[in-house]
């Protein structure tokens, strides 16, 4: 299954991923923050992550409740993250450890499942389109199935637009030239930028330049620049950003 840009007048929403650079980025943090903005701006949105691991309450992983907790727009909760493991590592040995084998057309089909389940019902079809946010479990080369096919191989099949999370620390440089020169390699589409200060930082120079060192090193724009606690408007400059550049 092959999924591209949202067509004009299609009828129907638009389908983002959203990678980050390395663990602890501020996937989530952005994916429900991009939510939020699209649904201020009216849209209906859906939430879809393949595989989360760690954070454990003995019955579903942190990163599963938080997006369960923003489900909406008529999304049945259960299809937002099909699966969920206790060990806070790599999703395929997560899954090993669990006892479950995971293979890639599996997560193919759970979001083509979402997919076919998603377009508005009714007299003739009417409603709004909803879009769909897939939030990757790691980062793009992080390995999903007992094959070791990772989330670049998961964003190949689909062919969604990948919003590109980074963060303005030391380092950042580099992890982010890897992740974006990789998923060109791969012939991803990339849309953007989010830098995200998921920690609360000094303004050093590092930290200030980041944003623009990162536009020109990836010839990718920063569709945002987010702070430790965005805000309302924050979340609506994202949203904005992000249709624009789809």
């Amino acid at each position: 299954m092959t999924v591209g840009r949202e067509a004009e007048g299609g009828g129907r929403g638009a389908r983002i991923a959203v990678i980050g650079t390395d663990t602890g980025v501020g996937k989530t943090a952005v994916t429900l923050l991009l939510a939020r903005g699209l649904r201020a701006l009216g849209r209906k949105v859906w939430l879809h992550k393949p595989v989360a691991c760690g954070g454990w309450d003995g019955r579903s992983s942190e990163d599963g409740r938080a997006l369960r907790a923003a489900c909406g727009d008529g999304q049945k909760p259960g299809t937002i993250c099909p699966l969920e493991f206790p060990e806070p590592c790599s999703p395929h040995l997560a899954a090993q450890a669990a006892g479950v084998r995971v293979a890639l057309a599996a997560l193919v089909a759970a979001v083509g499942r979402l997919e076919a389940g998603q377009e508005p019902r009714g007299p003739g079809g009417a409603g709004a389109p909803r879009s769909i946010i897939l939030e990757t479990a790691g980062g793009l080369l992080a390995p999903l199935t007992a094959a070791r096919e990772t989330n670049a191989d998961l964003l190949a099949a689909l062919g969604w637009p990948v919003l590109v999370v980074t963060r303005p620390h030391l380092g950042t440089l580099n992890h982010t030239q890897l992740t974006v020169n990789e998923a060109r390699r791969r012939g991803l589409h990339l849309l953007g930028l989010v830098v995200n200060h998921h920690e609360l930082l000094e303004p050093s120079l590092a930290v200030c330049t980041a944003a623009d060192e990162l536009a020109r090193l990836t010839a990718l724009p920063v569709l945002a620049e987010l702070p430790h606690t965005p805000s309302q408007d924050d979340a609506l400059r994202l949203a904005r950003a992000v249709a624009l550049a789809i």
